[in-house]
This record gives structure tokens, C-alpha cells and sequence, in this order.
């Protein structure tokens, strides 16, 4: 999927009764939307993630860690570096395994699921048959569950990253939240 630009929607795992909605497009990069009880958005391009500082405080918070967001950060991103490029995303890792009893339409296309092994995360990936192109992903982790639709395939897309004033590092962060 890292070669060519798609569009996934659904719910997710990380945020209790969010959505999130994705945009990669290789030559722009990942657009993430997450809306709900919290939203923000998530960029990433050429490894380096700028999440906005209420989403990512958000997160924090859910590690249970308190903390408030001063009003003029509202609009800032804070940056990080991913260890595995920006499809960290949308990967499907390598440790999956068929899953044929799971097989069905999605969506009127044969899909082929495959599964990551038992664990607190489970997660089923439907490859789209003849194209294997994934087109839908089911997730359970911590009791919650999501499941995101893909679609759009090679259609360009087009957003810019977050300006360099508008971004902080995780460390400029934790020293703005501090006081």
C-alpha cells in the first residue's frame, strides 16, 4: 500500500468513541483526522509524525498522565521521529497468518483475511482478492474494537505538512504543559 494513495475511514481503537480518517498519498505523505469526544490531526511524511498538541495530549492523558494544554498551542503540532517510516499507519506487520475461515465478501469483493497471532491486540486484515490490496481491517485491543474501511486507490491527494512555526518537539511540549 505504500506505493500507491488511498483513503480509510472507520473507527478507532485509540481514542473511546472516535473516528479517524486517513489520506496517504506516497508523494504528499499521511493526512490523519480524528473526531470525536477528542479530534486533532496526525501528519507524517519522510519519518517524522506531527500530531497536534491537544490529540497528543489527549494520548498522554490516556496513559494517565494529567496535564493541560495552554490555549496557545492549540494550534501546534508536536513532531517525532517513527521507526518505521510513515506507513506505520496502515502496515500490516509481518507476524499475520491466513485466516481462511475468516474469508468473505466486503463490499461485493472477494477478500482473503489474514490475522495477527493471539494476543491483547488481535487484528484481521481483508486482502481484496486478485489485487491483494487490503480493503478492510477489524481491531480488538483493550476490550475496544474499530473497524476501517479502505478505498480510493490511486487517486491523488493533496495537504501540506504542518509549517515549521507551527511545530514543537516532545520535549519543547512537556516543558509548555509543565508551565
Amino acid at each position: 500500500m505504500r506505493g500507491e494513495s488511498f483513503h480509510g475511514s472507520g473507527t478507532t481503537t485509540a481514542f473511546v468513541g472516535a473516528t479517524q480518517e486517513t489520506w496517504w498519498d506516497p508523494g504528499h505523505g499521511l493526512h490523519m483526522r480524528v473526531s470525536g469526544p477528542v479530534s486533532g490531526d496526525v501528519y507524517c511524511k519522510d519519518g517524522t509524525s506531527y500530531t497536534s498538541a491537544p490529540l497528543f495530549a489527549d494520548a498522554l492523558r490516556q496513559r494517565g498522565q494529567s496535564l493541560t494544554v495552554p490555549d496557545r498551542l492549540a494550534n501546534t503540532y508536536v513532531t517525532s521521529t517513527t521507526v518505521s517510516d510513515c506507513d506505520m499507519y496502515f502496515r500490516i506487520p509481518e507476524t499475520v497468518r491466513p485466516a481462511p475461515d475468516h474469508d468473505r465478501l466486503v463490499d461485493g469483493r472477494q477478500a482473503s483475511a489474514f490475522e495477527t497471532p493471539a494476543g491483547s491486540a488481535q487484528d484481521v486484515y481483508f486482502l481484496e482478492d486478485g489485487k491483494l490490496r487490503l480493503i478492510l481491517v477489524e481491531s480488538t485491543r483493550a476490550g475496544r474494537t474499530s473497524t476501517t474501511t479502505y478505498d480510493s486507490f490511486g487517486k491523488g491527494f493533496s495537504f501540506e505538512m504542518p509549517a515549521a512555526g507551527k511545530t514543537m518537539t516532545v520535549e519543547q511540549f512537556r516543558a509548555a504543559v509543565r508551565g
